[in-house]
């Protein structure tokens, strides 16, 4: 089974468009629908995942009065920020399609006690496989300024760099989750409270419920047991009235099927395979006096080379050709260390003689027909596999070959049942402005369209934002400014508070950051989102439109 993608949804109960009008419309006087109204009350809501976006989501509907239970597979809130020096279950090669499987007992709820190689597994990969150490590195820093990776309540101090380190936005993103009392040593208020976090708990199973139009998790949490060596796993199942998906859109690392990559991929030397993904990479010391080739080109490629190059004795970097290079590619590539040496792309790897004894003895062929020799280690930077796992198509709500969730409103909710709802924006910019919405909504403070307009709408291209899935650079300006006015009209026809728009100071920080660490020219005080500052011709790739915000952070299969 697939260990990146256990968090998985099965949806069992057959829903479609037509039947859920209905519960949905709102007659206006002339008794045509004026907003989508929900079948009951919104009281209680789970969410899933307690990365930066989960869990501003989580504390905003604590505090609008919401039952809240925020359930994350880790241990400790953060997301991909959660650094520990625990590496994944290592990667499959090549790479496996999507499972869509869960292990769940028959009768919930359910308990079971693991021991060491039970099935064929050790306890620590049934661990690691149950919570997926994330892809962070001892030495990562940030690609962008703190001003735009900062969440509310709890700021940076002012004497803190810019450029921020992985462990000062762990600490940053525990602090949020201490301050907004969901932290994994949290507990609830009162004695009679429910716990609202649940960690090392993944969601197996998600299903809508037609008779109570409410959602129904499957859940399963592992407890490791010291004292007598085994893990403890517990299932059982939890109902709610909505849904926040706040899982992001990566769900594993993706591998290139290259000819010979499977049998490279068994060699070990020193007992550590000589081939792997870079979201195993943890620290430099390693590669003291080694050859390494890194395949890929983008953020992790140059950074893990920039980390590894005062160690290693030689660093080659093999790199696809890219006629249009934007911004962020062009300052990854820009980042290699002087000494790197850039190859083309891989043709196949000849057939070794062992897989005991390393791969330096091998021979990798690149697509110009040269040879590369006395390899010590490949590292794959060669991206992950967008995925969303929440994908419902009984529901209308299906996803896109790369995993780019389809069907929602520009609010992040599904448009078929908007009690299921995505944290798709960039949650350290927008996220308080979705949380908010998230809240307004489903307390009647704040209104959604019709689902017939909804819909109208999004496949007319009207207000359809991506977000973290891919929204292009130009929108991100005007999706703050639409939630800005939209939020505020509706506080001021329905209630609640005002909120404000980006505080003009940061704006500064960011045109100048954006000048000096990306490219000369890519921001002004007057318009810090758009590429309208320089004309195509004079991009450095000739080319402004290809931007999203996940390409300052993430990797993908764009390598």
């Amino acid at each position: 089974m697939n260990a990146s993608t256990r968090l998985l949804i099965l949806v069992t109960a057959a829903l479609s468009v037509a039947a859920q009008q209905t519960p949905f419309a709102a007659p206006n006087q002339n008794g045509s629908p004026q907003w989508t109204v929900f079948h009951h009350p919104i009281k209680r809501v789970a969410v899933i995942g307690a990365g930066p976006a989960g869990l501003q989501a989580a504390a905003k509907l604590v505090e609008h009065n919401f039952s809240v239970r925020l359930f994350d597979r880790a241990p400790s809130p953060g997301g991909n920020w959660f650094y520990t020096d625990e590496t994944p279950v290592r990667e499959p090669y090549p790479d496996r399609p999507i499972d869509q499987g869960a292990d769940v007992p028959g009768e919930l709820p359910a308990t079971r006690y693991y021991k060491e190689q039970e099935e064929g597994v050790s306890l620590e990969d049934r661990w690691k496989e149950h919570w997926q150490p994330r892809p962070v590195w001892d030495n990562l820093h940030t690609n962008s300024p703190k001003v735009i990776t900062e969440l509310p309540d709890v700021p940076y101090s002012a004497d803190k760099p810019w450029v921020l380190s992985n462990h000062d936005i762990q600490r940053h993103v525990r602090a949020y989750a201490s301050f907004h009392n969901l932290n994994a040593n949290d507990y609830p208020t009162s004695s009679s409270a429910q716990p609202v976090t649940s960690y090392s708990t993944r969601v197996e199973k998600l299903e809508k419920l037609n008779d109570t139009q409410t959602w129904r998790l499957t859940l399963r949490k592992l407890e490791r047991l010291p004292e007598t060596g085994q893990i403890k796993a517990q299932w059982w199942t939890e109902e709610f009235d909505a849904i926040v998906a706040a899982t992001g859109p990566y769900a594993s690392p993706h591998v290139p099927n290259i000819a010979g990559i499977v049998d490279w991929s068994k060699v070990k030397d020193a007992g550590q395979y000589s081939v792997y993904h870079s979201q195993s990479y943890r620290r430099p010391e390693r590669f003291q006096n080694k050859t390494i080739l890194i395949v890929g080109a983008s953020v992790s490629a140059s950074e893990i080379a920039r980390d590894i190059d005062p160690y290693a004795h030689r660093i080659i970097a093999s790199i696809r050709p890219h006629d249009n290079l934007h911004p962020f590619q062009l300052r990854s590539l820009k980042r290699f260390p002087d000494t790197t040496e850039f190859v083309p792309e891989i043709a196949h790897f000849e057939p070794l003689a062992a897989h005991d004894r390393g791969i330096k003895d091998g021979v990798i062929r690149l697509i110009n027909g040269t040879e590369l020799h006395g390899i010590d280690e490949v590292i794959f930077a060669t991206g992950y596999i967008r995925s969303n796992v929440f994908s419902m198509p009984d529901s209308g709500n299906t996803s896109t070959s790369d995993g780019e969730p389809e069907n929602l409103h520009w609010t992040g909710h599904n448009i078929s049942d908007p009690t299921l709802a995505y944290t798709n924006v960039r949650p350290w910019t927008i996220g308080k402005y979705q949380s908010y919405a998230f809240a307004k909504i489903w307390e009647g403070t704040a209104h959604l369209p019709t689902q017939k307009q909804m819909q109208e709408d999004y496949d007319n291209g009207k207000y359809r934002f991506r977000g973290l899935f891919g929204t292009k650079q130009s929108e991100g300006e005007s999706l703050f400014r639409q939630y800005v006015a939209w939020l505020n009209n509706e506080s001021l026809e329905n209630g609640g508070r005002f909120v404000e728009t980006w505080p003009i100071q940061n704006r500064e920080v960011f045109v100048y950051y954006s000048n000096l660490e990306w490219v000369e020219g890519y921001s002004t005080l007057g318009n810090f989102t758009e590429f309208e500052t320089l004309p195509a011709s004079e991009w450095p790739s000739g080319k402004r439109d290809a931007a999203a915000w996940d390409a300052i952070v993430y990797d993908d299969q764009a390598w």
